[in-house]
């Protein structure tokens, strides 16, 4: 290299360097850092459950497309109106962090059973993170990104995970659904026109599946977030890479090699400072605390096999659920077996009918996916009622859940005893569920998963507030709540265990 080259090389970097002034980097700083110790529990509750081999995964990969695609907007010339309001960015930025601080500190909190359904706090982790940056950066600095900023809000669980069960529930789907994602971004990052959006979209999606493929046909045991992030990122960097040089006519690969516009909003001590109160203040609002989930090991259980039919009982109808795999994963199985009583008991039924009960058995080789989703959010149940739960000994270490549940919809109820253990061949979850009506025709709640009426039950609890509980663990008393099948299932749960323990 030429002594003019080298010192042209050295004014440019001086310039660019000129132009991105120390205070703008310590805005960018503190943006970071106000968000990461405002949702520190978030952060961690994520990681944890990476460590499971959950499918949480995908939100660690949609924030680094976005950068991707915020990237390919900032790198777009366009000249802003010199008005410089700081009113107005404090107001607009207040009015977030008061959205995000309610998000988290009362609809998350209230709903601790369906935390790991909704994650409303990953709708408050972005709407924190843009509100911070309004006030240090200034509402049109920031709402030029507004693309990025909505593709932020696709970490919403529920619709990603819809589309995963959608496509099959395997790995290669959650990597397909996040690849969607990804080609998002890319359409984001390299949209100067339309037709580019649509070249990028069409390049990053049969790159990523290109990748997909590869690891299907040579890695199929890797783990999910392997499938979630190598196709998605690198067909995301490599389109928009490919883009960008294309524009520029494959010229030059420096994309900083124009002076830096300075920022239009003033910087504010006292907008700093805001953001930063407000994040000591929403730090210490804790998510709900994950309940202890216990798989007692029996030697003699042989997962294989169906649970025992206990002596006096019998079997008269068998179903297998086959959408089971696309929500929990592959190799998992949901089981319900009607059983009755082959005489009547006047203990139980005060005309000593025949009593029926349900028996559902959720079995899997791996005990995390069975607690991919709560118990009760998979069944068709119309503005439910879940009593306290009664802890209930059932032998050889395994304890039992015994909770009443009301139908307010159908006026319907039952009495439900739960419990869960693992033997060889894997865990299962079993729920024995008894009826009130004790005629043969009595419904019992079906398992079918809803989006739709899951959200149903949330507005019926924010509507109906503390007189409405769907969480069955809950520690709360309730003295009107009646267990009235308590002897008959606590009986059939130990014949169970019994037998499942080789007595």
């Amino acid at each position: 290299m030429s002594v003019s080259a080298t010192l042209e090389a050295h004014a440019r970097t001086r310039h660019l360097w000129d132009g991105l002034h120390w205070r703008t980097m310590v805005r960018f700083v503190i943006v970071l850092l106000c968000t990461l110790i405002a949702f520190g529990y978030t952060w961690l509750e994520l990681i944890g459950d990476l460590r499971h081999d959950s499918d949480i995964g995908y939100v660690f990969v949609l924030a680094v497309v976005a950068i991707f695609a915020a990237i390919g907007i900032a790198l777009r010339h366009r000249d802003e109106l010199p008005i410089y309001d700081r009113q107005t960015d404090v107001i607009v930025g207040l009015i977030g962090l008061a959205l995000s601080a309610a998000l988290l500190g009362l609809l998350v909190l209230r709903y601790p059973y369906q935390y790991e359904v909704l994650h409303l706090d990953l709708i408050a982790a972005p709407l924190f993170l843009m509100s911070v940056s309004i006030l240090a950066f200034g509402l049109r600095p920031v709402f030029r990104f507004w693309p990025a900023w909505l593709l932020l809000l696709a970490a919403f669980p529920p619709p990603y995970r819809q589309l995963v069960v959608l496509l099959g529930g395997s790995s290669v789907a959650d990597g397909t659904v996040t690849l969607l994602l990804g080609a998002a971004a890319a359409a984001i990052g390299s949209g100067r026109t339309w037709r580019r959006a649509v070249v990028a979209v069409v390049l990053t999606l049969a790159l990523g599946a290109i990748a997909l493929v590869v690891l299907w046909r040579w890695f199929p045991d890797a783990p999910l977030l392997v499938y979630q992030a190598v196709p998605t990122i690198l067909a995301v960097y490599l389109s928009t890479t490919i883009m960008y040089l294309n524009h520029r006519n494959w010229s030059t690969v420096k994309p900083l090699d124009r002076p830096v516009r300075p920022l239009t909003a003033a910087s504010s001590r006292g907008a700093l400072a805001t953001a930063v109160v407000a994040a000591a203040l929403i730090a210490p609002i804790p998510v709900p605390h994950e309940y202890g989930v216990d798989y007692p090991k029996l030697a003699a259980l042989e997962i294989a096999d169906a649970p025992a039919v206990p002596p006096g009982w019998q079997v008269f109808s068998e179903r297998e659920y086959p959408w089971a795999p696309r929500y929990f994963g592959p190799g998992t199985s949901w089981t319900r077996r009607f059983m009755v009583a082959q005489r009547g008991n006047p203990d139980w039924d005060k005309e000593s009918r025949r009593r029926r009960i349900v028996v559902d058995t959720e079995r899997s080789a791996n005990l995390n996916d069975i607690e991919r989703l709560p118990q009760f959010v998979l069944y068709s149940l119309n503005q439910p009622r879940i009593s306290a739960p009664v802890r209930i000994d059932l032998g050889h270490g395994i304890t039992g859940r015994l909770n009443t549940v009301v139908d307010d919809r159908r006026l319907l109820s039952w009495t439900w005893m739960s419990w869960r253990w693992r033997g060889r061949g894997g865990a299962e979850r079993i729920s024995l569920i008894s009826a009130d009506n004790h005629l043969p025709d009595a419904e019992f709640p079906r398992p079918e998963p809803s989006l739709a009426r899951n959200t149903e039950n949330m507005l019926h609890q924010i509507l109906r507030g503390n007189a409405v509980s769907i969480d069955p663990e809950t520690e709360k008393q309730d003295a009107e709540s009646e267990y009235k099948d308590r002897e008959m299932l606590t009986t059939v749960a130990r014949e169970i265990v019994r037998i499942g323990a080789g007595g």
